[in-house]
């Protein structure tokens, strides 16, 4: 499994949260946020920090100009990853 950065404290996932959809985002931003979502253990947190993550995904998706390159395929599997987790809420 994967574990925030020892930088991320409290106050950055939250701030993560607060992101709104036109921030941008590059290559792996949205790897970084769909990390921080999967290990979130926080019930309460976790819907918010899945959100932050399938924006990431979808931003990062709108912005690759091929839809079958390896990291395309990444992407769908981190989005089909965050709906098992929002099944399991």
């Amino acid at each position: 499994m994967f574990a925030y950065p020892p930088e991320a404290d409290a106050s950055m996932r939250k701030d993560l949260c607060a992101e709104s959809p036109s921030v941008s985002h590059n290559d792996s931003d949205w790897l970084g946020v769909y990390r921080a979502a999967a290990m979130e253990f926080d019930r309460d947190k976790l819907p918010a920090s899945i959100e932050v993550a399938e924006k990431a995904i979808h931003q990062r998706l709108r912005g690759l100009p091929i839809a079958h390159s390896k990291e395309h395929r990444k992407l769908k599997e981190a989005l089909n990853s965050l709906a098992v987790l929002k099944r399991m809420l």
